[in-house]
């Protein structure tokens, strides 16, 4: 750009050379002009004529030189509004170059940070993925434990209770032997025995009612009343085992 700029100031002043030398040598030809030759004219006439000198025009040759100096006054005002105007543009082109440069800047930067975002979605939706999937294996797998245990608690369960089932047979047949013992004891004891039979009768009973009660309870209340039916089971046992060792 440089270069370009001073080929055409140099071409600008071999131009204005090239104008002034073709002034000045239309001033040298019109300062030598000849002479007028002698004729066969009157002597009067040659003695005039050799007498005579033409003079140049110098008023013609200031204005054309003042001329010159204002078409070079003018050409290189020119010349410099020029220069100047590539100056600016040239200064406006890098100023242009500078914002487009801090532009790509912040474009680069965008996209870096709408990359990180992108990489960073594409991880999270693969956690949430995973997570759902780790939540669903240990839902099934709950649910199978669970399904397990309620089957293993509903058969001990039944254990249990077919065990209270089977001591309350055992009950009601001691406690008829029993019965058939005291009829046969001594008058003095036996209205003591059967009134002792009698209680067991009862307990045997009310263990019995609570047995029902345990059969019929849900999930939540029947830890409760087992505690209560084995507590009444540890209580008949002791009253058949005591009213047995009396009645012989």
């Amino acid at each position: 750009m440089q270069l370009t700029k001073h080929f055409k100031i140099l071409s600008l002043l071999l131009l204005i050379f090239f104008i002034a030398a073709i002034g000045c040598k239309k001033t040298d030809e019109l300062i030598e002009e000849p002479v007028v030759e002698k004729t066969d004219v009157a002597e009067d006439t040659t003695a005039i004529l050799e007498s005579a000198v033409i003079t140049p025009d110098v008023t013609a040759i200031k204005q054309s030189k003042t001329e010159i100096e204002k078409r070079f006054e003018k050409m290189v005002t020119l010349i410099q509004e020029k220069e100047q105007a590539l100056l600016e543009r040239e200064k406006r082109v890098l100023d242009v170059e500078k914002q487009l440069g801090l532009r790509a800047d912040e474009l680069d930067k965008k996209e870096a940070r709408l990359t990180s975002q992108q990489y960073l979605s594409w991880i999270v939706f693969i956690i949430g993925v995973i997570a759902i999937a780790l939540a669903i294996v240990l839902i099934i797998r709950n649910r199978s434990t669970s399904s397990a245990l309620s089957q293993k608690a509903q058969e001990m369960k039944k254990k249990y209770l077919d065990k209270m089932d089977t001591q309350l047979y055992q009950w009601e047949s001691s406690i008829e032997e029993l019965k058939k013992k005291a009829e046969q004891a001594k008058d003095d004891v036996k209205e003591e025995y059967l009134k002792q039979i009698d209680a067991l009768n009862e307990k045997k009973e009310a263990a019995q009612k609570k047995l029902q009660d345990l059969k019929a309870a849900n999930e939540e209340v029947w830890a409760d009343l087992k505690k209560i039916v084995d507590k009444s089971w540890t209580d008949m046992k002791r009253s058949i085992k005591r009213v047995s060792s009396k009645i012989k």
